[in-house]
């Protein structure tokens, strides 16, 4: 099978990519820049009222693509899975508010991170995890949202609430498996390019996955400089200006079935520290021309 075209995925553009912009102003950047679609924190959204919020989207020609959030860490940021018990329950509280706001704006999809290591055992620690997809997933399919959960690949450079000793999934396969014990309904798997290419960048680890498995797509590029198990998420390129095979993932998920939104995240403070508009322009030209071939572009 071919790999598509860039115009076959929608650039969408995630909001951590421009870190600290208000909602409105990334709103309006994104648009400006040319995005049919965003992610948003649901944070963010809930505070600016969801009715204003789907005026504004309409006004703007945007759409949701998806929504983090599903457990806050604050007004912004989200909280992976496996945080303490007590911090999991404070999670909990305003979940069936922030899955209605999310339906609400036409947003279907919710993520959220696993943690690829934890304090806890690896088998405790996946038991925990299994419990608390299946929870989340269960409450988003009552709001006609999919819970998309991300494997985290990269080995250093993460925040401690991330981090661990003991593994419990860092690579697509072993969520995949994951996924399959926890056995939710309403549940796939975010691939992050980056994260991909932080695992070997193997596309059976996409194409295994199965037709319809995958819910959302992150892309950044990772660069040539650097081999895999010393990449961090600080390291994140623009896709296409890095050495990732944008052709080859391009061909992975599409065997895999998926053809919806991929949505740029980078997290490099170099690259954050252009302005935003520059910032929103080069992640759009990068997200519908990094699948072509460099020498089909001649």
């Amino acid at each position: 099978m071919s790999a598509p075209l860039g115009n076959d995925f929608a650039p969408c553009l995630n909001p951590a990519t421009l870190s600290g912009l208000p909602l409105r102003e990334f709103l309006a950047v994104a648009a400006g820049a040319g995005f049919p679609t965003v992610e948003v924190s649901i944070q963010q959204a809930q505070a600016h009222g969801i009715g204003p919020l789907r005026d504004l989207l309409q006004e703007l020609g945007l759409t949701v693509a998806a929504a983090s959030g599903s457990l806050p860490a604050g007004p912004v940021l989200p909280a992976p899975l496996l945080v303490d018990p007590d911090t999991y329950r404070a999670c909990l509280q305003g979940l069936d508010g922030r899955l209605e706001a999310m339906a609400a704006l036409g947003c279907t999809v919710a993520t959220t991170v696993l943690n690829p290591r934890s304090p806890l055992d690896t088998i405790q620690a996946r038991a925990v995890a299994r419990e608390r997809i299946a929870e989340l997933a269960d409450a988003a399919a009552g709001h006609g949202v999919r819970l998309a959960v991300e494997a985290v690949s990269v080995q250093g450079g993460l925040p401690a609430d991330l981090d661990g000793p003991h593994l419990v999934a860092g690579t697509l396969p072993q969520l995949a498996e994951l996924l399959h014990d926890t056995r939710a309904e309403g549940v796939g798997v975010l691939v992050d390019s980056f994260h991909w290419a932080a695992a070997g960048a193997d596309p059976a680890h996409i194409t295994g996955l199965g037709t319809g498995a995958i819910t959302h797509v992150q892309i950044a590029d990772a660069p040539a400089d650097r081999a895999v198990s010393e990449l961090t998420d600080a390291q994140r390129l623009f896709p296409g200006d890095g050495a990732l095979n944008w052709t080859v993932f391009a061909d992975a998920l599409t065997q895999a079935g998926y053809a919806g939104p991929v949505s740029v995240e980078l997290f490099n403070p170099d690259l954050r520290a252009l302005p935003a508009g520059e910032i929103a322009r080069l992640s759009h030209h990068a997200a519908t021309r990094c699948w072509i071939p460099a020498e089909a572009s001649r």
